[in-house]
Order: C-alpha cells, then structure tokens, then sequence
C-alpha cells in the first residue's frame, strides 16, 4: 500500500512539475545526494569510478551521501540511464534523498545527470568525451571524477547559514556589528577578510536548472571576520532584508566560486550562463537597527517641522 501511495504521490508532482515548466523555481540548499552505479560502461573499473564519485561529493562534508549498503536495502542499487520526473521523485522518497545522480556511458563519452529529488526536473547535466588513444577502462575513473567536481563547482554557491550555537540566532549582533556564520565545509581556501554574497537562486524547470535560465540576485553582502574549522564567521555589512538572512540561506563567496570553476572547468558540453544581478533594495546594515534608519528619521524630522509650522500659525 505504502508503495502505491509513493506512485499516486509521484503522479500528482509530475503532473504540477509540467504544468509549471516555465515558472520560475527558487533553488534551496541540497545536503541529501544519492549517486548510482555507472550504466553502460562494462568496464572492470566501474564500481572503482563509483566510489571515487561518492569521495569526490563527500570530501568537503557539505554533503551526506547514500551509503551502498542503504541504496541496496532499499532495491534500488543499480545503474540508471535516465529518469522520469515520477521515476525520480519516488526513488527520491524511497532514499529521503534531495538531489539523485545517474552516469552512463555511450560510445565513448561519458555522461551525468543531476536530478532534483522534491520535483523531479533535471538540475544540472555535462558530458565529456574519452581520449580516443586510451581505453575506457584506464579514463573511467578520472573522468567521472572530473565530472562530479564539474558539477559541485556548477553551484552557486559555496556555503549555507547556520544558526549560532551560543546566541541560538542565525544573525546576531556584538559590539554594534552584525554577524552571521555560515557551514563551508573542510576543503575551501577561504581568508579572513574574503567577499560573501547571500544569494537567492531561481531558474525554470524546463531545461537544466543550472544552465542559461538560471538568475543569480545577491541580496546580502559582507566579509569574513573568523575562520574556525569547517565555519567561518561574517560581518554583515549591506543587505535587503534581515528575513533573508535564516538558517540554510545560500552564501556564496566570490574569490572561492572563481577559484573552484579554474580547478574543476574541463570543458564538458555543460552551460552555467547564470544571469547575477544586485538587489536594488540592498542597504547598509546600519539602516535596519533601531534609531538608525535614516529614512525613518527624515519623515519623523518633516513631521515635526510641519507641527512647530502649525504651532508658530
């Protein structure tokens, strides 16, 4: 019964995903992956290349992946080719997975596809071809693993906010400054003193989602002050609103992102021709304290000068 109900559900959401193709979709943060085996490639190296792309997405601990083991448990550890809106979101509920990740070989090239778990449509896609001069075999590894770095540096973002353990807040203020603290993981080259941009990330749902629909709108900007282990502390300096600064906000750090594309960029067949733009409603932290908005204070100045004119009349 529990299993029909899954289809029923898949059904409904697939139905709403077409109905919505074209509108646009606010992206959220993803920690939850699974990845499945390579399809197609009938080479000994396969299971090898699957693992490293579980060690490639894991490494920096922003993510937590599907074990083999628990993929197996649940019948579903077995490579896929390609994936119905309804086939992801069921597989997506049967694994409490966000995002699911298939790879397959055709030819000699190598194919990946990132799905997104609650909806069904694709999030990202990129190929790239073999050297012709060199078996599959001895490339499989290497290549899958350029592919799924390729996709991580795809994100938009290199962080997400956490709430602070003492002050129990996600934005918090000491010594008249505002801070928030965001989860980067354990392998960025962040410094103190780094750009950090929050963004708000949207795009359509009828084509990779991380591709040349996608819009980029920086609503808060600041720079790191602290950086303790896998968290970094950040002065808020401008913003647009302090509700945009909540627990798993994405943040994206600028010198990081440029550096992530130049390491990982192979030139696979993906697009990432995001469109970035600067909220207009963005303002200096100052603005939004109590006593200090200076747009608050001009209306209370004219009011009182138009009260002492009445008085004086």
């Amino acid at each position: 019964m529990k299993f029909y109900s899954l289809i029923a559900m898949a059904l409904m959401f697939s139905v709403l995903a077409f109905s919505s193709a074209e509108a646009q979709v606010k992206h959220k943060v993803l920690r939850k992956v699974a990845v499945f085996p390579v399809a197609d490639a009938n080479v000994p190296s396969s299971e090898d290349a699957w693992w490293q792309m579980r060690e490639a997405i894991t490494k920096d601990k922003r993510f937590f992946v599907a074990t083999r083991r628990f993929m197996v448990n649940r019948g579903v550890f077995q490579p896929r080719k390609q994936l119905k809106p309804a086939d992801v979101i069921i597989l997506s509920k049967i694994l409490d997975a966000e995002a699911l990740i298939i790879t397959y070989v055709k030819e000699r090239s190598f194919f990946m596809r990132v799905f997104d778990g609650e909806s069904g449509y694709l999030l990202w896609q990129g190929d790239a071809e073999f050297h012709p001069a060199v078996s599959i075999n001895d490339q499989l590894i290497r290549v899958s693993t350029q592919m799924m770095n390729s996709f991580m540096s795809a994100l938009p973002y290199q962080g997400f906010q956490i709430v602070d353990d003492v002050v129990g807040k996600a934005l918090f203020e000491d010594k008249g400054k505002t801070y928030a603290k965001v989860f980067v993981g354990n392998t960025s080259k962040l410094n103190i003193g780094d750009d950090a941009q929050w963004v708000d990330v949207q795009g359509e749902t009828s084509r990779a989602f991380f591709g040349d629909t996608l819009q980029v709108t920086v609503i808060a900007e600041g720079k790191i002050t602290v950086i303790k282990e896998n968290i970094v502390t950040i002065e808020v300096d401008r913003m647009k609103n302090p509700d945009d600064l909540i627990q798993n906000s994405l943040v994206r750090f600028p010198e990081e992102m440029n550096r992530l594309k130049e390491l990982y960029s192979t030139g696979e067949k993906s697009s990432n021709l995001s469109a970035e733009y600067l909220s207009g409603e963005i303002k200096n932290t100052e603005d939004f304290k109590k006593g200090h908005n200076k747009t608050s204070t001009a209306l209370l100045w004219i009011v009182n000068i138009a009260g002492f004119l009445l008085l004086a009349f």
